[in-house]
């Protein structure tokens, strides 16, 4: 039997780098992607084993071939989606340019909602297998100057219980 496996987005930085360190600690197989290659070489030089890739959360045929190649590379298994990838911006709602608006729901919504879709199949080939969606307290409650990341948590909260209860 092959060890536990962790798939992580946004894993070059903060929690996710962590996160990514952490289970490589432990003797998982992590897989760690993100945007940031600089990154990645940095962090795939810290984990030693395992693997990294570039992934943009927003690409869905990209999300299927790191899954894929993870998948084998993994020994059949994918444990853990850890959907991590998120950007914010802070400010009042009409100082911050819509384009900047669409990308945080690009990448904090339709990241998760990506992963999630394009990781099932990968999932149900493994017993006992978990999706951890990452929030904030903006899951929670409305915060002044992050209006639209507040709602990209809020729908990723509700996203997560919706196909928990699934």
């Amino acid at each position: 039997m092959s060890r536990p496996s962790l798939f992580i987005t946004g894993a070059a930085a903060g929690i996710g780098r962590t996160t990514a360190l952490h289970f490589a600690r432990k003797g998982w197989f992590v897989g760690a992607f993100d945007v940031d290659e600089v990154g990645l070489a940095s962090l795939r030089a810290e984990m030693g084993e395992g693997m990294t890739g570039r992934l943009d959360v927003c690409d869905y045929e990209a999300w299927t071939r790191a899954l894929e190649s993870f998948f084998r590379a993994a020994g059949g298994r994918l444990d853990v989606l850890v959907n991590n990838a998120g950007i914010l911006s802070s400010g009042p709602f009409e100082a911050t340019p819509i384009a900047r608006h669409h990308l945080m729901v690009d990448i904090n919504l339709k990241g998760v909602q990506n992963g999630c879709h394009a990781a099932l199949p990968w999932l149900q080939q493994t017993p006992g297998s978990r999706v951890i969606n990452l929030a904030s307290a903006s899951a929670i409650y409305g915060q002044p100057s992050l209006a639209t990341y507040s709602a990209t948590k809020f729908a990723v909260r509700g996203l997560t219980e919706a196909l928990d209860l699934e």
